[in-house]
């Protein structure tokens, strides 16, 4: 009895402390379905693509545009997701629709817990209302992409990193696991264990302890991304580990025509594989970076202002659900409301980095998990190509040095409050 007592006190206590979380989680799946009622889905471009891949893999027709015709240009885990409730549901958004509301969820909540983890308290609630509120997070509830899962996989993979309850040992199985599904999403969650050896290293100095971890974690997502690199190297008849788009992005990027954005492909490739398509593309972008370094140093930093000069991508994805409900006049006013919100947190998280630095050392700013994560996805993209949904996995990073701009600021105002009302 003694215990069932406890227990239930524990509950209760849990229950008021995340009482305000969970308050600013319904205000946020409040706020997507709102948007999902007003908005049908109509999937364009990548969209489009994981829609096709979705259905044809719910049939048996395989990965690819058509059956017979496989591709890896495309990482395969969203459109793999998607397959499972096309072949539970039939083709219907719906399920999508609320498998982006749980992703919503995971984001704003394990966002807050990192949040309380590395500041305090009240930084994760503001960081929770941030999220909840961020236009261009709304409008992807009915979008089909990689984002959203994306961004809650890296998180949850950061939130075992960093939860000192758990051994070292089990933690490395743990994010390896979560890691090797968000490479299947994106491969840019390969290089994601280096960057928490990184931060660890320099909070602990338990060099072995930590090369061991990350030796592990690369092991096991060595192990989990094995069937997949085998198929493609099955397909294309050249070992190739998840997707064939890298070599293709780098020339986007890096040739003479290059604007910074996405390109069609040029016409020399057309008979190639996808691998052979890919390796030739990668060297062809290689030896144009050599060739210009001082051209590829510019590029690189002009791709890094566009990739965070504008958020629009939330209403470009939706525009014909949009325009077929509510006619163009819609378009520009939400791509108002989105711009201005990214600046100001764009602006209030750049403050928050400079803040970080004079509280807790130049060293440990750059160290931040916050600060390397954000630079970790700007860096990829500045150097491939660029476009404003690619600083979407940095969010939440923002939206908690945001909040620590806001309630830092809010310290300094009550502070000079108390000053006035003693003189």
């Amino acid at each position: 009895m003694a215990k069932i007592t406890a227990f239930t006190g524990k509950l209760k206590e849990l229950s008021k402390n995340y009482q305000p979380d969970l308050g600013i989680i319904l205000i946020a799946l409040g706020l997507r379905i709102l948007w999902a009622i007003a908005v049908p889905v109509i999937p364009v471009s990548d969209s489009n693509a994981y829609d096709t891949f979705a259905l044809n893999l719910a049939t048996g027709q395989g990965y690819g545009w058509k059956s017979g015709d496989p591709t890896a240009y495309w990482p395969p885990g969203t459109s793999f997701v998607y397959a499972l409730f096309y072949w539970l549901f039939g083709h219907s958004y719906l399920p999508i629709i609320v498998f982006n509301l749980l992703l919503t969820a995971v984001i704003i909540w394990v966002s807050m817990r990192l949040a309380e983890t590395w500041f305090n308290r009240r930084i994760a609630i503001v960081t929770g209302i941030i999220l909840a509120l961020w236009p261009s997070q709304i409008q992807f509830t009915t979008v089909l992409a990689s984002e959203l899962l994306f961004t809650a996989l890296v998180l949850v993979g950061l939130w075992l990193w960093f939860n000192e309850r758990f051994t070292l040992r089990s933690r490395a199985l743990g994010v390896a696991v979560v890691l090797a599904a968000a490479s299947y999403v994106r491969p840019t969650a390969l290089l994601i264990p280096i960057l928490l050896l990184f931060v660890r290293a320099v909070r602990t100095r338990e060099i072995f302890k930590n090369l061991t971890a990350t030796l592990v974690m690369f092991v096991v997502m060595a192990l989990l991304i094995a069937p997949w690199s085998i198929r493609n190297t099955q397909v294309f008849g050249q070992f190739t580990t998840i997707s064939t788009n890298s070599g293709a992005n780098l020339w986007m990027g890096n040739n003479p025509k290059s604007t910074g954005g996405y390109m069609p492909l040029p016409p020399d490739v057309k008979e190639m594989n996808e691998a052979q398509r890919d390796d030739y593309l990668k060297s062809v972008a290689v030896a144009h970076i050599k060739e210009k370094p001082f051209l590829f140093i510019r590029r690189s930093l002009v791709r890094l202002v566009q990739t965070h000069a504008r958020e629009s991508i939330g209403v470009a994805w939706n525009e014909k659900g949009l325009v077929k409900r509510y006619g163009t006049g819609v378009l520009l006013p939400l791509k108002i409301i989105n711009q201005l919100y990214w600046l100001a947190a764009l602006g209030l998280g750049l403050i928050g980095i400079v803040l970080l630095g004079k509280q807790q050392g130049w060293v440990m700013m750059i160290s931040h998990p916050t600060v390397l994560l954000w630079g970790y996805f700007a860096a990829v993209h500045a150097v491939i190509v660029a476009q404003d949904r690619y600083h979407f996995p940095s969010i939440p990073m923002i939206a908690i040095l945001a909040a620590l701009t806001l309630v830092s600021l809010l310290k300094v105002r009550q502070k000079s409050q108390k000053v006035s009302e003693i003189n």
